[in-house]
C-alpha cells in the first residue's frame, strides 16, 4: 500500500494547535502596537514583515501544513520591500514599496498551500489581494471557539464568570452614555463625575483602552491571515483557465482589419520619427521647432497608445475567432508586428525624454518615467514571446514580475541621490543648477546635497547651505524623543553629513515666524542667507 500523507486540517476539520495559533496572532498584535501605533515606519515594517513570516511558517510546522514552493519565491521580496522601508524617503519609492509588500503578503497569504501564482489570470491576482483581507476577518473565530474550549472545557460557555465578563461589556458602554447626560443635566452630579474621572485618571485609562484595541484588532486579523493561509484549500479553481470567460464572438476578418489598419497608422508615425526625431537636430529646426518644443510634446500620448495596443491585442485575442492554423499564424504576425512597432514607439518616447533631460535636467517625474519606459520595453518582450508562445494567460504574473522590478529598480537607484548626481553633472556642461528643487528632495539626498555644496559656484553654494541648515533643523527636532522602532537609515546618513558640516552651518541662523501672534505655533522657518530671510523649502516627512 501506498504509505499515507501525514494528516492534515481538511476543511472544517479541528486544528492541531488553536492555542498556539490564538497565542501566535496574540503576540503578533502586540508587535503591532509595539512597532506601529503612533510611530513613523522605520526599521519596524522589516521586522513584523519577518515575525509574520516567521510565524507563519512556524505554525505551518506545528499544523504538519506542507507548504508550496510559490511560497519560498515570494519571501525574498517581501522582505526587500519591507527592508526598503526603512532605507528609503523619496515619495514614489516609499508608496510603492508599501504597496508592494502589502499586495505580496496577501498573495503569499493565498498560495501559502495551494501554490498556483503562475496559473492565475488577472481576475485571479484581483482577488487573491482583494479578498485575502476580508477573508482575514473571517477565519478567526472558529479558531477562537476551539481554543476557549479546549482551555476552558466544553461548559465554557455556560459559566458564570463568562456571563458576569459580557455583561459588564454590555453594561459599559451603556453605563458612560447615560452618565454623560445625567452629568450634562445637572452641576453638582457632575462635579462628581469628574472627580471619580480624575481619582481613576481616565486619560490612561483611555490610552490603555486605545492600545488594547489596536492589540486585539491587530491580532486578530493576523490570526485570520495565518489560518488563510494555513487552511485546506480544497480544489481551486482559476478564472478562464478551463474555458475562456467570453466566448469568442468576433471574426477572424473583422480581427485581421483592426490589426491591419492599426499597422497602418504606426507605420505611418514610425517613418515620421526616423525622419525627424531620430533624424537628428537640422531635421526638426527645419520644421520650424526647437528640440525642447518637439520633445516636450506626445510623450504621455505615446506611452498611452503602447498600453492601449497591449490591451487591444489581449481583447482580440480573447474575443476573435481564429478557427484554423492559417487564422493562427495571420493573427500572431499582425499582432507581432504591431508590438515590434510599440517598440519603436517606446523608443520615440525615450528619446523625446532624453531630449527633454538635456534641456531641463532631472526631476522625479522624469525619472520614473524613465525607469517605467525600461520596464515597458522588457514587458512588451515577454508578451511578444507569449504571443508566439500562445501562452498569453501568463502575461498575468509577467505584468507583476514587471511591477515588481519597476519598484525594485527606483528602490535601489535611490531616486533622490540619482537627480542629485545628474543635474550635478548637468552643472559642468551648463553651469546652472536649481537649488531650490533639488533642497525640496527627500533625506535620502541629503549626503549627495553635502558634496554637491562644495563645488557649486558661491552663490548656489550659499543657498544650498542655508537649506541644508534648515534641514539640519528639522533632522534634530524629528530624532528628538523618537522610539526605536522608527529608526531609519537615510535620516540616520542624513543626519551625519549634516553633523560633519556643522561649522559652516552656523552662519545660516534659523529663526521661527508665527503667521498669527494669537497662534504661535503656526507658521515657518525662516534662514538668513547673505543678509537675507528665505523661507525654508520644505518641512521634512517621516
Amino acid at each position: 500500500m501506498k504509505p499515507s500523507e501525514p494528516s492534515t486540517p481538511q476543511p472544517g476539520a479541528a486544528w492541531r494547535s488553536p492555542v498556539a495559533l490564538v497565542l501566535t496572532g496574540l503576540a503578533l498584535g502586540i508587535v503591532v502596537e509595539v512597532l506601529f501605533d503612533g510611530r513613523p515606519i522605520g526599521i519596524s515594517a522589516l521586522i513584523w514583515a519577518g515575525l509574520c513570516v516567521a510565524a507563519t511558517l512556524g505554525m505551518a510546522a506545528l499544523e504538519r501544513v506542507r507548504p508550496s514552493m510559490e511560497n519560498y519565491w515570494l519571501i525574498p521580496p517581501i522582505l526587500f520591500f519591507a527592508g526598503m522601508l526603512a532605507l528609503r524617503l523619496e515619495p514614489l519609492t516609499v508608496l510603492l514599496d508599501l504597496g508592494l509588500l502589502l499586495a505580496l503578503l496577501a498573495l503569499w497569504v493565498r498560495v501559502f498551500r495551494a501554490g498556483g501564482l503562475l496559473r492565475s489570470g488577472w481576475l485571479d491576482l484581483g482577488i487573491a489581494v482583494g479578498w485575502v483581507p476580508l477573508e482575514s476577518w473571517i477565519r478567526p473565530w472558529p479558531i477562537l471557539g476551539v481554543a476557549t474550549r479546549q482551555v476552558a472545557g466544553e461548559k465554557a460557555s455556560r459559566s458564570r464568570w463568562l456571563a458576569l465578563a459580557r455583561g459588564l461589556l454590555l453594561a459599559i458602554p451603556a453605563v458612560v452614555v447615560l452618565a454623560a447626560l445625567l452629568a450634562a443635566a445637572d452641576v453638582v452630579f457632575s462635579d462628581y463625575v469628574n472627580e471619580i474621572l480624575r481619582w481613576l485618571r481616565i486619560e490612561k485609562i483611555v490610552e490603555y483602552l486605545g492600545r488594547t484595541l489596536v492589540v486585539v484588532l491587530s491580532g486578530l486579523f493576523l490570526l485570520g491571515a495565518m489560518a488563510a493561509a494555513l487552511r485546506h484549500p480544497g480544489e481551486r479553481k482559476y478564472f478562464g483557465e478551463d474555458k475562456p470567460l467570453v466566448a469568442p464572438f468576433l471574426g477572424f476578418t473583422e480581427s485581421a482589419v483592426v490589426l491591419c489598419a492599426v499597422n497602418l497608422l504606426f507605420t505611418a508615425f514610425v517613418a515620421i520619427q526616423f525622419t525627424y526625431l531620430f533624424g537628428g537636430h537640422a531635421n526638426i529646426t527645419a520644421a520650424g521647432y526647437t528640440y525642447a518644443e518637439y520633445a516636450r510634446r506626445g510623450f504621455g500620448e505615446l506611452v498611452a497608445v503602447s498600453f492601449l495596443t497591449l490591451a487591444l491585442i489581449l481583447g482580440l485575442s480573447a474575443v476573435g475567432r481564429r478557427e484554423t492554423r492559417r487564422q493562427q499564424t495571420a493573427f500572431f504576425g499582425l499582432s507581432g508586428a504591431l508590438v515590434v512597432l510599440i517598440g519603436v514607439i517606446l523608443a520615440s518616447a525615450l528619446m523625446r525624454l532624453l531630449l527633454y533631460e538635456d534641456a531641463y535636467g532631472f526631476t522625479r517625474l522624469r525619472t520614473y518615467t524613465h525607469v517605467a519606459i525600461l520596464w515597458m520595453g522588457v514587458l512588451f518582450l515577454v508578451f511578444l514571446a507569449l504571443l508566439i508562445a500562445g501562452r498569453l494567460r501568463a502575461f498575468a504574473p509577467a505584468a507583476l514580475a514587471a511591477a515588481i522590478g519597476f519598484a525594485a529598480t527606483l528602490s535601489l537607484l535611490n531616486v533622490d541621490v540619482f537627480i542629485v548626481g545628474r543635474n550635478a553633472a548637468r552643472l559642468d556642461e551648463s553651469g546652472a543648477v536649481d537649488v531650490s528643487y533639488l533642497a525640496s528632495l527627500s533625506n535620502d539626498a541629503v549626503p549627495a546635497l553635502v558634496d554637491l555644496a562644495a563645488v557649486v559656484p558661491e552663490d548656489e553654494r550659499q543657498a544650498l547651505l542655508g537649506q541644508l541648515a534648515c534641514r539640519a533643523r528639522q533632522v534634530e527636532e524629528r530624532g528628538a524623543g523618537l522610539a526605536w522602532p522608527s529608526y531609519h537609515l537615510s535620516h540616520a546618513a542624513a543626519g551625519r553629513a549634516l553633523h560633519a558640516i556643522e561649522a559652516d552651518l552656523e552662519a545660516y541662523p534659523l529663526t521661527w515666524q508665527a503667521w498669527d501672534d494669537e497662534y504661535p505655533s503656526y507658521g515657518r522657518w525662516v534662514v538668513e542667507v547673505a543678509g537675507e530671510a528665505q523661507d525654508c523649502v520644505t518641512w521634512m516627512a517621516d
